[in-house]
């Protein structure tokens, strides 16, 4: 009855019956089986208080007891979301009957209606979207558990921004914020009612973000070159950048054997020993010249101090990036690195998308 099942009195052995010991967390569990097993309108708050004395259990020691049978009267009611005028009025003779203050029994259905509150706004927000009747819904549940609206905004704030920075991180997952992708996340914000702020650090990001998803889309930035281009020619990117070449490098390694000398005569000795000499091969960097490379929608042109060159994309097999240079794979010869401190990954992003349209 009244949401409690009734609970065991704590046993006493022989001696403690004998001296008359009455275990006072009794008190509790006999207030608790009066709420359980009566109507509340039989129970007077004269029972509590009596039951209190007889345990000589003063009531402040008691309020977390009584707290706790309010608790597991009021999950009861509200196990449906929803509070009847009936339940509300069970709820307030209990208030009186265990004698909490309605102002500490109000903090208290507080923190447990707001838990309720944000379990439905959660498991409503799973979709990212609010419709007009979950709206609704949630509105006069917040009304019917009497949630101040400084506490319903709080959780509805909390829920949301989570659910938008939720979209928003999955959007960005890929480095790339497509047109698309922002007219999904502007409509998700408009439709819960908040506005997407981001701080300088994110702003940056997003405008990158953007740009590598428009590339990606074929829209390249175009770039104004100090040489001289073929007709039809637009250059996309340009990367201040050492040409390096991979080389082979010999060295010659001495091993000396064991050794010794014999003494002949006076004067006059003869050494003997073992020398031999490996050849040691490896592949390393050559520096061949500084300058720029540009990257065009028809070729890639190294414009260097010493040498220049041009590249068609159509020769070019394969492009590896690494934070501080792009490697060139082609058709023939050497592979090629261009070393520098620019935006690989951007560079990367144009090369790539020149060579999706040349093919």
């Amino acid at each position: 009855m009244n949401g409690l099942e009734a609970v065991p009195l704590i046993k006493l052995g022989v001696l403690a019956r004998l001296v008359g010991h009455r275990p006072k967390e009794n008190a509790i569990r006999e207030i608790h089986n009066l709420v359980a097993e009566r109507p509340l309108e039989s129970i007077t708050a004269a029972d509590v208080e009596n039951l209190l004395s007889q345990y000589e259990l003063p009531r402040h020691r008691a309020q977390e007891g009584l707290k706790e049978i309010y608790r597991q009267a009021l999950e009861f009611r509200v196990s449906d979301l929803h509070l009847s005028d009936a339940e509300i009025g069970e709820l307030r003779r209990l208030r009186y009957i265990l004698g909490l203050e309605d102002a500490d029994a109000k903090a208290f259905e507080v923190g447990l209606l707001r838990v309720h509150y944000r379990k439905e706004l959660k498991k409503a927000l799973d979709d990212g979207h609010l419709s007009d009747d979950e709206k609704s819904k949630l509105e006069a549940m917040a009304v019917n558990f009497g949630l101040p609206d400084g506490v319903r905004a709080e959780v509805y704030k909390e829920e949301v921004l989570n659910v938008i920075q939720q979209a928003f991180s999955a959007a960005c997952a890929d480095k790339r914020l497509t047109a698309e992708e922002e007219r999904r996340l502007a409509a998700m914000s408009e439709n819960l009612g908040v506005n997407i702020t981001h701080d300088a650090d994110t702003r940056r990001k997003v405008d990158r973000f953007r740009l590598l998803a428009k590339i990606e889309n074929g829209q390249l930035p175009t770039v104004a070159a100090d040489i001289n281009l073929q007709r039809g020619e637009t250059c996309h990117a340009q990367f201040a950048c050492s040409l390096y070449e991979m080389r082979t490098v010999t060295k010659a390694v001495a091993y000396h054997g064991p050794s010794g000398r014999i003494r002949i005569m006076k004067g006059l000795s003869w050494r003997y020993g073992y020398v031999n000499v490996n050849r040691v091969t490896t592949e390393q960097l050559k520096l061949l010249d500084p300058g720029t490379l540009y990257i065009t929608n028809k070729r890639l042109l190294f414009n260097g101090r010493t040498k220049n060159f041009a590249l068609p994309l159509k020769r070019l097999l394969h492009f590896t990036l690494y934070s501080d240079a792009i490697q060139i794979e082609k058709d023939s010869g050497r592979d090629q690195f261009f070393k520098g401190e620019g935006d690989t990954e951007l560079l990367g992003a144009i090369l790539e998308a020149c060579l999706r349209q040349s093919r």
